[in-house]
């Protein structure tokens, strides 16, 4: 089990070394189902048309989209 600080220092680390996705824009750190992903920010991005969806499905295996660490959701 991870603690907090290993958490961000894990964050920080893989920001580091990947600030920027091979497209050009940055990366952020993103929590999705139980798990912390370094992914690009136009994966991020809505969109809006049905062109602009299907551009974004279409080229999203090129965008940077990494697991960073498995952080499960806190207990209620």
């Amino acid at each position: 089990m991870n603690d907090d600080r290993t958490i961000v220092d894990l964050i920080e680390r893989a920001s580091d070394a990947q600030p920027m996705c091979a497209c050009g824009h940055h990366t952020t750190a993103v929590w999705r189902d139980g798990i912390v992903w370094l992914d690009c920010a136009t994966l991020l991005e809505p969109h809006d048309s049905r062109l602009g969806r299907l551009l974004a499905a279409v080229t999203a295996p090129a965008h940077a989209h990494v697991a960073i660490v498995e952080v499960p959701p806190l207990a209620a």
